[in-house]
């Protein structure tokens, strides 16, 4: 796909949105009200021809969400599908070009922490990167091409946060913040794995969101990222994860994200 191909979408909408939103496994609920302008397959618009995942319907739709001026991307792209960091990352990169300047990016994602329940919401802080540790970036250019280094610090915007704790305390609903961390998939993890994470500081752990981070930054844009709880992910308890509990709770937990998020884009598209 090329920048002219989204720009192009954004013409045949009649709209300039500042703000972006991609949303993870089982909560496209959370835009059912959304007034639509224009959409395209993301698979057509970035020629990726790699099958489904359920939850995930790979739609970019450009409308209004509580009457603010907004690009969705319904789905994403993941490395457990065969893809590289630069595949997964490519409907970002997407967007340098375009209106948009801020980013919000939502996922499933499994409790670390023992006090974490089935449905809550947490404001990503920070991250880490394992598959990025192990030298999978979207940043790593061609052979012989330059190389763009990209400080990572404060990656998620310390005002945007703020906006969205206030969002959220405006619509009665509790927001934690924590750090994810991202595996590559499909294997969920084993308890050895899940006790190393937690020991290294991550509150929530997932397969997706933080290659899209880094391209966003790359681009100059203005990172929030939010995670909704969908299956508890603690060493110690018997739990088996599977994709159809993640998406289930997260369909569960689709209408408190969205009254988050009706609070939150005006306050984001208004500054």
């Amino acid at each position: 796909m090329t920048h002219a191909d989204l720009n192009a979408l954004l013409v045949a909408s009649g709209l300039s949105p500042r703000v972006a939103l991609v949303i993870g496994s089982g909560l496209a609920p959370v835009v059912a009200e959304l007034d639509v302008a224009a959409r395209a397959a993301m698979d057509d618009l970035f020629r990726v021809q790699v099958p489904a995942v359920p939850g995930h319907a790979r739609e970019v739709v450009v409308g209004r969400f509580a009457g603010v001026p907004i690009l969705v991307y319904l789905g994403r792209y993941h490395l457990y599908q065969g893809l590289t960091a630069a595949d997964v990352a490519a409907p970002i990169r997407a967007l340098q070009g375009t209106p948009v300047r801020r980013l919000v990016l939502t996922n499933a994602a499994g409790g670390l922490d023992p006090a974490f329940q089935v449905g809550d919401l947490m404001l990503i802080r920070d991250h880490l990167n394992l598959p990025g540790l192990a030298g999978q970036s979207p940043l790593i250019p061609p052979r012989g091409a330059e190389v763009d280094f990209i400080p990572m610090r404060d990656a998620y915007s310390p005002e945007l946060r703020e906006l969205a704790h206030a969002a959220a305390r405006a619509v009665g609903v509790s927001l934690r913040e924590g750090v994810y961390a991202m595996v590559a998939g499909p294997s969920y993890e084993t308890a050895a794995e899940l006790r190393f994470l937690r020991a290294a500081g991550a509150d929530a752990v997932g397969m997706s969101t933080v290659p899209e981070v880094v391209m966003a930054r790359a681009i100059g844009l203005d990172v929030l990222a939010l995670s909704t709880i969908t299956n508890r992910a603690v060493a110690d308890e018997p739990a088996t994860p599977s994709h159809e509990e993640v998406v289930r709770e997260g369909a569960r937990a689709a209408e408190r994200l969205a009254a988050v998020l009706r609070e939150l884009l005006p306050r984001l598209a208004g500054q």
